[in-house]
Parts: structure tokens; C-alpha cells; sequence
């Protein structure tokens, strides 16, 4: 474990601090004694925290790991070739960021403003929360530490780890604490008291959930977790000021909510702040667009889980399997041509027809969620905040921990998943219809989801993968449904009928060449069949990326990522994760 001294983190903080605090604090002289006394210096110690949510990369990266995605790679997640790291403190294994809440706890009583004490211990409990539940989720069993380690604090460096249930109830204390003694103040840069209640409903549906479906660990309190998830939840529902955003176009409202330069702050709880004038920036038009970049698609398994603008299924519709991306985006869910590029798409502030680009997406299922005007095209020229946290999610962990207890009513759907599809002008959930009609493509792709509830269950996880694409769930909720076994599948991307040359928007025009070897069509833009692309029936089908490559999920092992080995050399108390 890293060990650093006080003074270390205490200049690295304030480094990123303005030179007020620098010039009242020289470094020579930095400590405990100075630096914990007033509600400035809390918040000044405090705001480094934040620096720990997870930026633009961290979210996308994330959605790579599961089945939504198709890139031009394929992580280690899905092939199981994921090692033991050797390095000690390395593979997620670390815990600086920890040392500096610790730090705070053990200092910031000096100060003798109570309530700044209260607020910013509240911003402390609430991000080791977050940080727990991170390792929590990553390696299950962790080491709990709420206190600073020093160098002679053999006991603890050398500690085993604590039990996943001797966490989840520290975790539990820490965001309850948060939910005690954060304020209401609405602004998505920081955190309040029902962000804290939306983070307990996160934790409480994936901790709960996860006992519920890994039978095989035996672990306690599903139930007792749920009910928390969506006791918290139903607080931020019914007492705090956020709601789902429309400004009434059900064609647009979900596009421009993650198009918009700054946070929508009626729905978007958390976010993450960029700004051109702070020259704090990031690369997200250029990450969707750009063919340098991993070419990013959506697979057909996510493309294909889009309800009918009616609310039928479309993989109800006979020979769905071979639609072109012309009839497979007809009469759709609004939201899917708000998250790809569709016939008829334009760019924002642009009328004029943006084609798909296969040169930037492998799938042929190109991005456009999160893609704003053509202005931050360029490399590190974006500046779109990013939604960590949005009012949406706490909608669905409600409806999904009601669900999974079994107490789940149409009024709870209708204050929750509904709201949701209303946004797009879809059709609302109906509890007796789902439950009576189980989706049979839902139920083979979740087959341990069972029960008088089983369809409307199935129904809140079609809502959740379509709501939050490209969001960061989708890989920890295969990890806490335990269906990772979904990861093996080699995911497919658009249909074609065969080789030659496509119309991909309707307008008799061809587009794409698909082909085998160099031709002359005269299509603007061509696809090679036989390199690191294959069809899927050989000169037919869906494009598939890699098929040569081997994909496994070993269910006694990858639920869990691996401990460093540097790190149980150096405290043998730390057992592995079962079969790493």
C-alpha cells in the first residue's frame, strides 16, 4: 500500500486551490493545526474530492466493457484474458484518494464553525461512500479503513479484508450520514442531500440485487437492501426539486439533454463541469465522429431491445433479424434516433443530412448521444458537461427494487418508467400487460429473472438499457443480474443481404459498398469484407468485428477482478478473489 505523508497531500490538494489560500498557507509551513480552521479552508480541502468522479473517458469506457458496445478493440473483460496484475497498487487496487477523506475526518474538527463542520463532513462521508462502493463492486471483499495509516500501523496495513456485508453496512453509515448532513442546494458541480439519497439507491439496487442473483455466495438482506434502494429513491421522488426534462418535442428533449453544453439541472443531479473559458475540456464530438479514434458503434443486441413507437416489441415483427438500418428505423422508440445516427439525421444547428459514418463506427450504429454542434468537432475541442448522476436513474432503481420485492404497483410505474417514455411521447408501462406477455427474446436473454413479476422486470431492464446507454451502467448490471455469460456472445453489428453497394438512408442513392476486394461502385464509402470484418453468414449478414477472436466468461471467476500479486506479497493476509 502507498503510503504518503501529510504534508504530500495536503500540497497536492491545494495546488489545484486558488493563490488566496497559498499566500495565507506557505508550503513550508503547512499542517494539520493551519489548515482545518476555518469553513474556507474545509471547502478548499474538500473540493479536491471531487476530482475523483469519473470524467468523460471513465464513463464511455465503461459501456465498452459490455454488450452495447462495438469497438474497434476488444477488452480483456470479454475475452478472458484478463491477468493478475503484478504491481502492487496498480489494476484498481489503490487507495490514495481514501488517505484524503481519512485525512479530513481526522482534522476537520479543529475548525470551530459547526456548521461547516456538518456540511463539508458531509461531502467527506458521501464521497468515501462512493469510494468503497467502487472497490466494493471491482473486488468485493475490501480492507474498510476510516482512519490515516502511518508507516507503524502494522495492524492495519497488514489487515485481511473485511467481509462484502461488514462493507456495505460501513458504506450504508457513511451515505446515511451524507444524507444527515449535506443541504438541498440544487447546482450539479456539488454534491447535496439527494444526490446522496440517489447514490444510496444505486448502491442498495446493485448490492441488493447482486445478493439476490448470486445465490451461490449465500450473502444476507437482499430484500433489506431493495427496500432501502427504493425508500431512498421514493425521498428524492417525492421531496426534492428535480424531474424529467422536456421543453415538449418529443424528437429532440432526449438528444439536447446530453448535447447541452451546461448540465440540465431539472433532471441532471451530478455532473461532470467542462468549460471553454476555464480551458477544462474534453474530446467527446471528436471521440464519435473521428475515424483516428476507436470507431464506436452500438451493437444490433441493444439496437434490436428498442420498443415500436406503439410499445410492441420490434423483435415481434417477422424477419427482424434482416432488416436494413431503413426499415429497422421505422416507427421506433424517438429515443433510438436520438442515440445513433438514423435516416434523416442532422447535426445540431445543421439541416442539411448527416450519412452515417462507417470510417468512425464498426457497427454502422454510429453515436449521436452526447454529440453536440459541429463547432466542437475538433481534437480536445468539446466542452459538454457530462450527467454522472440524472434524476432518470433514481426513477429506475425505484421501479426496479419495487419489481424485484414483489410490490411493485402501476401507480409506481406510472410515477416512475412512465415518465420516462412520456418524455418521448412512447406509450406507458402497464403492469398487468408485461406480467401477462413476457418478452420471449427478454426472457432467453435473462433466463434466471423468474416469477408472477418476471415481465415487468424484464420490462424495467429493457428501460434501463435503453435510458442509459453509453451512461456506465450496463457492464455492472450484467455483473449484478449475473448474467456476464452474455459477454461471450460475439456481438453483431448492421445487416446487409450481401456484397455490393446500399442505400442506408432511403433516398435511392447507394452509400456503402460491401465488399470482398477492391471495386469500382463508385459509392462514397466502402466497407471490406475479410479483414478484421466479416458478414455472418460469410457474404450475408451482420457485420461482425474480430470473429476470430476467442470470447469466454468463466462464471467462478469473473464477477471479481484479481488483487495485485505485489500486494499479497506484501501483506499475506490478503487471499485472492476464488480462481485467479
Amino acid at each position: 500500500m502507498k503510503k504518503i505523508a501529510l504534508i504530500l497531500v495536503l500540497s497536492l490538494v491545494i495546488t489545484s486551490c486558488n493563490d488566496d489560500f497559498l499566500e495565507r498557507f506557505p508550503l513550508s509551513e503547512l499542517s494539520p493545526e493551519n489548515s482545518f480552521n476555518t469553513a474556507e479552508d474545509l471547502e478548499l480541502f474538500t473540493n479536491s474530492f471531487y476530482n475523483d468522479l469519473p470524467n468523460f473517458g471513465d464513463v464511455i469506457e465503461s459501456d465498452n466493457l459490455s454488450d452495447n458496445v462495438l469497438f474497434n478493440g476488444m477488452p480483456n473483460e470479454q475475452t478472458g484474458m484478463r491477468l493478475v496484475p503484478s504491481e502492487a497498487g496498480s489494476g484498481g487496487w489503490d487507495w490514495d484518494d481514501l488517505r484524503k477523506i481519512n485525512i479530513f475526518f481526522e482534522n476537520f474538527e479543529r475548525c470551530p464553525d459547526e456548521a461547516a463542520r456538518i456540511e463539508y463532513s458531509g461531502v467527506a462521508h458521501f464521497f468515501r461512500a462512493l469510494f468503497y462502493y467502487n472497490k466494493l463492486k471491482r473486488f468485493g471483499d475490501v480492507p474498510w479503513y476510516d482512519q490515516v495509516i502511518g508507516s507503524t500501523d502494522t495492524d492495519l496495513l497488514f489487515k485481511p479484508r473485511d467481509s462484502r456485508v461488514f462493507v456495505v453496512d460501513k458504506i450504508l453509515k457513511d451515505i446515511d450520514k451524507a444524507i444527515e448532513n449535506l443541504n438541498v442546494d440544487q447546482s450539479s458541480d456539488r454534491v447535496n442531500r439527494w444526490i446522496a439519497l440517489g447514490l444510496k439507491s444505486r448502491i442498495c439496487l446493485f448490492e441488493g440485487t447482486f445478493r439476490k442473483y448470486h445465490t451461490n455466495l449465500k450473502l444476507p438482506g437482499a430484500d433489506g437492501l431493495l427496500n432501502l434502494a427504493a425508500e431512498a429513491a421514493k425521498r428524492v421522488m417525492d421531496e426534492s426539486p428535480y424531474v424529467i426534462y422536456t421543453a415538449g418535442n418529443t424528437s429532440t428533449d432526449y438528444r439536447d439533454l446530453f448535447a447541452s453544453d451546461a448540465a440540465i439541472e431539472d433532471e441532471v443531479m451530478l455532473a461532470r463541469r467542462y468549460s471553454l473559458d476555464l480551458n477544462v475540456i474534453n474530446n467527446i464530438n471528436y471521440y464519435f465522429t473521428s475515424p483516428t479514434q476507436e470507431d464506436i458503434g452500438l451493437t444490433k443486441s441493444i439496437v434490436d431491445t428498442y420498443l415500436m413507437v406503439d410499445g410492441t416489441p420490434f423483435t415481434s415483427q417477422a424477419g427482424y433479424e434482416f432488416f436494413d438500418l431503413v426499415q429497422e428505423s421505422k416507427n421506433r422508440d424517438p429515443r433510438l434516433a436520438q442515440t445513433i445516427r438514423t435516416p434523416g439525421y442532422t447535426r445540431i444547428g445543421n439541416s442539411t443530412e448527416a450519412l452515417l459514418d462507417f470510417s468512425a463506427s464498426i457497427s454502422g450504429y454510429q453515436i449521436a448521444k452526447y454529440v453536440a454542434d459541429e463547432s466542437q468537432d475538433g481534437f480536445q475541442a468539446g466542452f459538454q458537461d457530462i450527467p454522472i448522476l440524472r434524476y432518470a436513474e433514481v426513477l429506475l432503481n425505484f421501479a426496479e427494487a419495487k419489481a424485484e420485492l414483489g410490490t411493485l404497483t402501476q401507480t409506481d410505474l406510472d410515477a416512475s418508467v412512465s415518465l420516462l417514455r412520456n418524455r418521448v411521447g412512447m406509450p406507458a408501462l402497464n403492469l398487468n400487460n408485461a406480467n401477462s406477455n413476457p418478452d420471449p427474446i427478454l426472457a432467453n436473454t435473462y433466463p434466471n429473472v423468474v416469477g408472477s413479476n418476471q415481465g415487468v422486470i424484464l420490462e424495467i431492464r429493457r428501460e434501463r438499457r435503453v435510458e442509459l446507454v453509453l451512461e456506465g451502467f450496463r457492464y455492472d448490471d450484467l455483473m449484478r443480474w449475473r448474467n456476464g455469460i452474455l459477454l461471450e456472445a460475439h456481438f453483431k453489428g448492421m445487416y446487409f443481404s450481401g456484397l455490393g453497394a446500399f442505400d442506408i438512408n432511403g433516398d435511392s442513392i447507394e452509400d456503402v459498398e460491401i465488399f470482398l476486394s477492391a471495386t469500382s461502385t463508385g459509392a462514397p464509402q466502402s466497407v471490406e469484407i475479410g479483414g478484421i470484418i466479416s458478414l455472418s453468414n460469410g457474404t450475408s449478414g451482420n457485420l461482425v468485428p474480430f470473429p476470430d477472436r476467442v470470447k469466454a466468461f468463466d462464471e467462478s471467476r469473473d464477477y471479481l477482478y484479481p488483487i495485485p500479486f505485489g500486494d499479497i506479497q506484501l501483506n499475506p493476509k490478503l487471499k485472492q478473489n476464488p480462481n485467479w
